[in-house]
């Protein structure tokens, strides 16, 4: 695999923040630095349940818009996939592990209450860029980024909560769903045994704790004088 093709989601993103830093500059932005897991599954793989922990850490920001409403933007590095432990003790042991790690870009709509609860929404744009498939204990050689069978490029949708913690800390807890399938294929049905063709999609929960680089609390109003006789 060719450098260029390795930094392509990596140079794109970091030139997609410097841009968004520059026009953030003039406006009343916020920084983040975002540190988490993810708890993922590929639903059409047959490996029900989410299995598969990876991690979700990169950096944000965050232009306030309209009172309490505001637009985040991210850079992250992302890990995806899912995960089967084995099934038998024998060479065919059953056991399965498919590994997805992404760069990815998610634009998100904020809204926060009192200072304390932000509810957000958006989706996200991610460029596959590391893919492994496993098979009781051994590498399929024949998934490759260039041979796919996945598709480069991830679409998701996302919802998310956060709240504060502590100061400038606050916890943030998030799903996601693919909006395009990452691909289809011949998997066997766990119940009946045959084969069906499935279309594959991420989903997964996250669990981030969110560092605001340069957020100022907002001050609680004093009591009205007129108020207090």
């Amino acid at each position: 695999m060719s450098p260029l093709r390795i930094s392509f989601p990596v140079i794109l993103t970091l030139a997609l923040t410097a841009a968004l830093h520059n026009y953030a500059s003039a406006q009343a932005f916020k920084a983040e630095i975002i540190g988490g897991f993810n708890k993922s599954q590929v639903d059409g793989d047959e490996t029900a349940g989410f299995k598969k922990y990876g991690l979700n850490t990169g950096l944000g920001v965050v232009l306030p818009v309209y009172k309490n409403w505001s637009v985040s933007f991210e850079t992250l590095y992302n890990q995806k996939g899912s995960r089967l432990r084995k099934q038998f003790n024998d060479s065919l042991d059953g056991s399965y592990k498919l590994v997805m790690n992404y760069a990815e870009v998610p634009l998100m709509i904020q809204y926060t209450d009192r200072d304390f609860m932000t509810v957000s929404a958006g989706a996200s744009w991610g460029r596959l860029v590391q893919v492994e498939e496993w098979k009781n204990g051994f590498r399929v050689d024949s998934v490759t980024l260039l041979n796919g069978p996945f598709s480069r490029n991830s679409f998701d949708v996302i919802g998310d909560v956060r709240f504060r913690v502590y100061q400038n800390f606050k916890i943030n807890l998030r799903y996601s769903y693919s909006l395009k399938k990452l691909a289809t294929r011949t998997v066997r049905d766990s119940m009946s045994g045959k084969m069906n063709e499935r279309d594959f999609y991420h989903n997964l929960w996250s669990v981030r704790l969110i560092y605001m680089l340069n957020e100022s609390r907002k001050a609680r109003r004093a009591p009205d004088a007129t108020q207090q006789k």
